[in-house]
């Protein structure tokens, strides 16, 4: 302030501390309620953070938890992993299995004739790969062969930029058929060696050239050909389970024991032991993991609550409505048995061992737990994640949508989804021949057209023959596989006809023909076919009228919104029932969402305190500028204070001066 470092000259005293003084015991009483106000809030702004922090790493834990597959898994091992691994995914079938492997499943190999050099030019033509059976004699010759119907015939073209050994090697490696090509020197030239990708008698392939080169006409593979021989033939892995005989034709297996995946390493003596059961440590761990993430947010919660009675203080959030409403609502949802779950063994938390301590924490019984996983452990998923139990047959719980209540529900279906198909004409039995030139279709699977297809022209000692080599050719469109169409083709004796059927269900499938060349039309029987769409299947879920869409049933409104079923049996009609169930973990992420989230009411706190703080702020700018304002006052008040008691000083001063000459004078005068 302008002059307060002159306060006080003239009377001497310390203005400017008593001007201090006095404003600070003015100040004082509000200044104390602002920061005491100020102090509680922020001390409650920072209790709120710790108690979402909490909250949010509790929901974390729920979540995880809420995903049942995460913890109920199969455990499977093997008494020689040498010869046989195993692995299981959750739900596998549980057992002990015997298994002797007595043969491994083998990829067909050939090998040319010898070549002077890899550059040496064979001409040009096509090379076409059949695959299928291949039958021999003893010597190695092709004496038959039956076509493969779900893999395509494939044309390598050979023409001058890729007709040396190099370029026909380069060619099919690049055309990914299913077939390798390498080249081998085995000191008598340079041979080419094909190998199936894929292991197992079916597996295996012919090659036929079209070349008027000689050159290129030694690569064939077929009941003709002389000089390219077999070096390994295929086969299927041959294997007893349990003393029953299979094969197969990978030595990756995946459906001889449901849910389990054997890997053939090599041939064994004696059977090995399989043993697959129910692995339920990951259960107990992600349990254990709960208990200990509830207390410890019990335990935040109680310390940021206390109330100490020895030394009379409280936590930052003693009496806070909004916290104790966390403790009472998630307590609620810990004890409350699930309603889905009526009338099975576990029903609530206390039935697998969760239990409640005197101080509200939880406590895990590990023998309860066990019993309870060992007795249901369907009903155990159904406490923690979205779970649907089925008692019935013929469809089986697929998903569900928040809208989805818990429940049990009848299922009944009225129709069964159907495939689309194409239904030819009769043509009456006995071989087929297909003649070159006019052999080209096009086909719409499910309403995508595939590009033009050429039937491999030539005698077909039967119609299931055709048939095999139609379905493999369809297959094989590179258009249809794109879009993930495929369909399979049948010969009905009894009709002689043929019948293509799409792969998908619902009424979007679909089959029909276009630009078919006249005589593969008349052979085929397609002239006078008949096309049928799919039908999607019918029925309700809990007694209402449910949405088909293919082999899915979906539930549209009330309680069952949301239920979404897959019906793949063979039946209509009472199916049985589906039990669903949220899970108390969906319960508990609702409740947490509701206190944390955006408009949660630890939100709704947080703002409210920072409204207060913010309200504080202001009422500080106001007392500044009052207090401003009285510093103001008391200084113009005590200046001039100090202006009169300077000007009483002076005039003092010179009373004072005035005094001493008149004395000085009247001593004079008297001399």
């Amino acid at each position: 302030m302008t002059g307060i470092s002159s306060l006080g000259v003239g009377s001497g005293i310390d203005i400017r501390g008593l001007v201090d003084q006095l404003v600070a015991a003015e100040r004082a009483p509000q200044q104390n309620r602002i920061d005491r106000q100020a102090e509680r809030f922020q001390t409650q702004l920072s209790a709120l953070g710790q108690v979402r922090s909490a909250l949010s790493s509790f929901q974390t834990q729920v979540r995880d938890l809420a995903q049942q597959n995460s913890f109920l898994s199969t455990r499977a091992t093997s008494s020689n992993e040498g010869a046989i691994a195993v692995t299981a995914r959750d739900g596998a079938d549980a057992g002990n299995f015997d298994i002797q492997v007595n043969r491994l499943a083998q990829a067909q190999s050939i090998a040319t004739g010898a070549f002077a050099s890899r550059d040496a030019v064979l001409g040009s033509g096509s090379l076409t790969f059949r695959f299928g059976a291949v039958e021999q004699d003893e010597s190695g010759a092709v004496t038959g062969f039956s076509q493969n119907a779900d893999k395509a015939t494939r044309t390598i073209q050979i023409d001058p930029a890729n007709n040396t050994l190099q370029g026909i090697r380069d060619a099919v490696n690049g055309a990914d058929i299913g077939v390798r090509a390498n080249i081998v020197n085995d000191g008598s030239g340079e041979r080419l060696v094909f190998s199936s990708t894929e292991s197992g008698e079916d597996n295996g392939f012919l090659i036929d050239v079209d070349s008027a080169d000689a050159a290129l006409n030694r690569l064939a593979f077929n009941e003709s050909s002389t000089e390219t021989i077999i070096t390994r033939s295929a086969s299927n892995a041959e294997l007893t389970i349990d003393g029953l005989a299979v094969t197969r034709s990978s030595n990756t297996i995946t459906d001889l024991i449901d849910g389990v995946t054997l890997d053939l390493r090599q041939t064994t003596e004696t059977a090995a032991r399989i043993q697959v059961e129910t692995d339920n440590s990951g259960a107990r761990e992600a349990i254990e993991g709960f208990v200990a993430a509830f207390n410890e947010l019990q335990g935040k919660l109680r310390e940021l609550t206390r109330f100490n009675p020895e030394t009379e203080t409280a936590g930052p959030l003693n009496g806070n409505a909004a916290v104790r409403n966390i403790t009472s609502q998630l307590r609620n949802a810990l004890t409350a048995p699930l309603a889905a779950l009526e009338g099975r063994e576990v029903r609530a938390m206390a039935d697998i061992g969760i239990l409640t301590t005197r101080e509200g924490g939880l406590e895990l019984n590990a023998d309860r737990l066990e019993s309870a996983l060992e007795r249901d452990p369907d009903a155990v998923a159904a406490l923690f994640g979205r779970t649907g139990i089925v008692d019935g047959g013929g469809f089986s719980f697929d998903s569900s949508r928040t809208a989805t209540e818990n429940g049990r529900y009848g299922v009944n279906v009225s129709e069964l989804a159907s495939r689309g198909r194409f239904s030819g004409a009769g043509i009456g039995g006995g071989p087929i021949s297909i003649a070159e030139g006019d052999n080209t279709f096009r086909i719409l699977v499910d309403g995508t057209r595939s590009e033009v297809l050429t039937l491999r022209p030539g005698d077909y000692d039967s119609p299931n023959a055709v048939a095999r080599e139609l379905q493999a050719l369809i297959n094989g469109s590179s258009v249809l596989r794109d879009g993930n169409r495929s369909v399979s083709v049948s010969f009905d004796i009894e009709t002689n006809s043929f019948t293509v059927t799409s792969q998908r269900y619902g009424s979007e499938s679909s089959i029909a023909f276009n630009s078919v060349a006249a005589g593969l039309s008349a052979s085929l029987g397609i002239d006078g076919g008949v096309a049928t769409a799919g039908t999607d299947v019918q029925g309700t879920i809990g007694g209402v009228a449910a949405e088909g869409f293919g082999q899915f049933l979906t539930g549209q409104s009330g309680p069952t919104n949301g239920l979404k079923l897959k019906v793949d049996g063979g039946q209509t009609g009472d199916l049985g029932s589906i039990t669903y169930s949220r899970g108390i973990m969906s319960d508990l992420d609702r409740i947490l969402q509701d206190f944390i989230g955006a408009n949660g009411s630890i939100s709704n706190q947080t703002n409210s305190l920072n409204s207060q703080l913010s309200r504080l702020d202001s009422d500080q700018e106001r007392l500044d500028r009052r207090m401003s304002q009285v510093e103001s006052r008391y200084v113009a008040q005590f200046s001039a204070m100090d202006q009169m008691v300077a000007q009483m000083n002076e005039t003092s001063q010179f009373l004072s001066q005035q005094l001493a000459t008149l004395n000085f004078n009247n001593n004079n005068n008297r001399r």
